[in-house]
């Protein structure tokens, strides 16, 4: 083991027991603010999850309401009993299921026999329940009247009598109601409980019931519950068909009379009372109640973010711990939402809480056990010896904090491990042979410029292993370059049957010799390995493909007319042989014409290649204008019709050497007519596409073979197989050189037997 791997490891072991720490005092932290719970935040996200619930409300519950008509129509509150009588009666009549009297009438009537017609109406229908009141123990200070039911008579009458306190939380929102209340001794239900019982024939009755506090699911804002006003029902005017089979819920819903409630912080509409217990009607019915978790349970689910955090940083080993916080961030929300579609509340805000003071917490302690480790670090790479000689730091100690100074080193530090990379890198990129740095499996380490220049593609580097490298350089030995993998020692000059030092061809056509040497290295990263590098040949070989070319030209074409020059003198030495005078000077010309043609093109084609141009402004259909004069009469003596259109309107403009230009327009436009056939056609375009001069001569010729035509520009080389025109190969290589001068390009499209299109792209200028 290492110096450096052992540190490594002993910092982890400090990262470790510091996330072990901080957990352990975090546990407590969660278990505190789950006790807070709900917060405010908690409370926001429940009304948000709630407000989105779109479970209608039951169509056969019916509000009647004693609203602002009524009490204009019946007088001021409180009426005289007589007058709920006969809602009573009336709603008896139009064949009510249920009857609740949601207003508190615990005192006795001034008129006993008010009391009495109020019972006898209640024992009539059947089904009519009352509340009750308890009031807050606190308020009376002792006194036993904190529980105010009916008088004797309608207690009697009631076919259930229940409490209808609703619970406040400490943002002053209504969301929760205790089914069941003890009160010195007694067990005292909701009202809506013994509703709810009496309508689905519960066998339990008030055991069955929660213990505990539930939440109100609401289905909608005040006034979702469909509602008639008290002052209709009791004259008559609500049709009985409305009344028949609903359960009514008789209350208060005139502004200042009643109690109202908030029950929702996204809402500042007070809702009724006889509308909350209508929901919670609703939700009794159904059992869709929303039960709030045992506080333990509750307790050990804040915490277990916090479990699973220190599990998930030491199995990470401390990376990516902001997306694994954020990551049980959300998990803990979508535990709480999946939690509430099943009815049951857990505040998360309190998990969410301790996850961000444990992220903050471990984050600073763990900025300070960093701090301890670099400074250790530091100190071992101050003993280290540098690449090259650096200035010593500057002594900091004295100077701010402690942060300060190991920053202050720090900065040193690295700026020495900067200093030296750039070194050795720009070292590296500026020698001038392609190299590669490999380790043992041949995998490519590094590599300079010149190396990435051969081995990129579509502005990717494409080479991470050297056996990669067959696609980008083409070996002449038959087996591929991998089979040398794993190198030999030092000393053997070939591997496997490859000769190492052998040349390869890059995809842009450079030669290089492929060497490699071994590599060795004290680092644990790279023990050993290989450097490989590429000695470019590529204008060696090109002299002598030069050299053999042009002893191809001077010993074959060049000596060719002046062979048979010399043996048409040596058969006019003879009588019996010899030709007229006319005819001899006439082939003795032709030869000595070749001749000097071959070595007018030659020298020029080395000219264009080997010096610059001389370029100035030049106006392109000038040039191509006094070519066609001179092709005319070659044209004329083959009947061959030449057809030029010069579309730029200023000329055509570019900077050039007038000369070699039209010696490769000349050239072009006399291949095509030395190709066409007696009674064809050549045209001859001239026209400006964006920044270029475009020229096409196309003729309606022999045209060229689909596998030559890459290989026409090439010096010496003809593509006329079955000897239609004479030629050396010669003119189309001064074409591609004359336009590659002058920053352009020119191609070939043909298809043998119809005929060729050259086209010649030169940029152009702005007059």
């Amino acid at each position: 083991m290492t110096q450096g791997s052992s540190l490594s490891r002993a910092l982890h072991r400090r990262f470790v027991m510091t996330w072990c720490a901080m957990g352990s005092l975090l546990l407590p932290i969660a278990f505190f603010l789950y006790s807070l719970s709900p917060l405010l935040s908690d409370n926001f996200f429940y009304d948000a999850w709630l407000s989105r619930q779109s479970e209608p409300p039951s169509a056969d519950i019916l509000v009647v309401a004693i609203d602002e008509p009524s009490l204009q129509a019946l007088g001021r509150w409180p009426w005289s009993r007589d007058v709920h009588t006969r809602l009573i009666d009336q709603l008896n009549a139009a064949g009510v299921q249920s009857i609740v009297l949601d207003v508190l009438l615990v005192e006795p009537s001034r008129l006993p026999e008010e009391d009495a017609r109020l019972a006898n109406a209640m024992h009539r229908h059947g089904s009519t329940y009352l509340p009750m009141a308890l009031l807050p123990e606190s308020l009376l200070e002792g006194s036993t009247r904190d529980v105010l039911t009916p008088p004797p008579p309608l207690l009697s009458a009631a076919k259930g009598v229940g409490h209808i306190n609703v619970m406040l939380d400490a943002d002053g929102v209504a969301r929760s109601v205790e089914l069941l209340i003890e009160r010195r001794g007694d067990v005292w239900p909701q009202l809506m409980t013994l509703l709810a019982d009496g309508e689905n024939k519960r066998e339990h009755g008030v055991s069955s019931w929660p213990t505990e506090a539930i939440r109100i699911p609401f289905r909608g804002p005040t006034g979702s519950y469909p509602t008639v006003s008290y002052h209709d029902v009791l004259m008559g005017y609500v049709p009985a068909s409305l009344l028949r089979g609903r359960t009514v819920l008789v209350g208060m819903t005139a502004l200042g009379l009643g109690d109202r409630y908030n029950i929702s912080l996204l809402s500042s509409s007070l809702m009724p009372g006889v509308e909350v217990h209508a929901h919670l009607l609703d939700a009794l019915r159904n059992e869709t109640y929303i039960r709030q978790v045992d506080s333990w349970i509750g307790a050990f689910l804040a915490s277990l973010p916090i479990v699973v955090l220190i599990l998930l940083a030491w199995w990470l080993r401390f990376r990516y711990l902001l997306l694994v916080v954020l990551s049980l961030g959300v998990g803990v929300l979508c535990a709480s939402l999946v939690a509430l579609n099943f009815r049951w509340w857990w505040p998360p805000f309190a998990s969410l809480i301790a996850l961000g003071i444990a992220f903050i917490a471990i984050v600073w302690q763990s900025q300070a056990t960093l701090l301890s480790w670099f400074k250790r670090e530091l100190e071992l790479l101050y003993q280290e010896p540098s690449i090259l000689p650096f200035r010593e730091p500057d002594d900091i100690r004295g100077e701010g904090g402690k942060l300060y100074q190991q920053s202050q080193a720090l900065e040193f530090a690295l700026g020495r491990i900067v200093e030296g990379r750039r070194f050795i890198l720009d070292a590296m990129h500026s020698l001038p042979l392609p190299i590669f740095i490999l380790n043992k499996k041949g995998e490519v380490l590094q590599a300079n410029k010149k190396a990435l220049a051969i081995c990129w593609e579509e502005g990717e580097q494409a080479i991470d292993h050297i056996e990669a490298l067959p696609s980008f350089l083409t070996f002449e030995e038959k087996h591929g370059f991998s089979t040398i993998w794993p190198p030999q020692p030092a000393g053997m000059s070939n591997v496997n049957g490859i000769q190492i030092g052998g040349l390869c061809t890059d995809r842009d056509g450079r030669t290089y010799r492929l060497e490699m040497g071994e590599l060795s290295t004290t680092t644990n990263s790279a023990a050993g390995g290989w450097l490989v590098w590429l000695v470019d040949l590529t204008s060696e070989v090109e002299a002598e493909a030069q050299r053999s070319s042009m002893l191809s030209f001077l010993s074959h074409d060049m000596k060719a007319p002046q062979a048979r020059a010399l043996a048409f003198l040596e058969a006019q030495k003879n009588p019996a042989s010899a030709a007229t005078q006319a005819n001899f000077y006439s082939y003795l010309e032709q030869c000595l014409t070749m001749g000097l043609g071959m070595i007018n093109d030659f020298i020029n084609l080395t000219r264009a290649k080997s010096f610059d141009l001389k370029k100035e402004f030049v106006l392109f259909e000038d040039v191509v204008m006094e070519v066609l004069d001179q092709v005319y009469p070659l044209a004329k003596v083959k009947d061959i019709k030449v057809v030029s259109k010069l579309k730029d309107e200023d000329g055509a403009p570019m900077m050039g050497d007038k000369n070699y230009l039209a010696r490769a327009v000349f050239n072009l436009i006399e291949n095509a007519v030395k190709y066409t056939p007696s009674g064809g056609e050549v045209n001859v375009l001239v026209y400006r596409q964006g920044k270029w001069i475009v020229l096409q001569v196309s003729d309606n010729g022999v045209g060229i073979e689909s596998d030559e035509i890459n290989d026409i520009f090439d010096d010496f080389t003809r593509s006329d197989k079955d000897g239609v025109a004479e030629g050396h190969g010669l003119g189309l290589a001064l074409v591609k050189t004359v336009a590659a001068k002058h920053g352009g390009e020119i191609f070939c499209e043909s298809e043998f037997g119809r005929g060729s299109q050259f086209t010649m792209k030169l940029p152009s200028c702005e007059l």
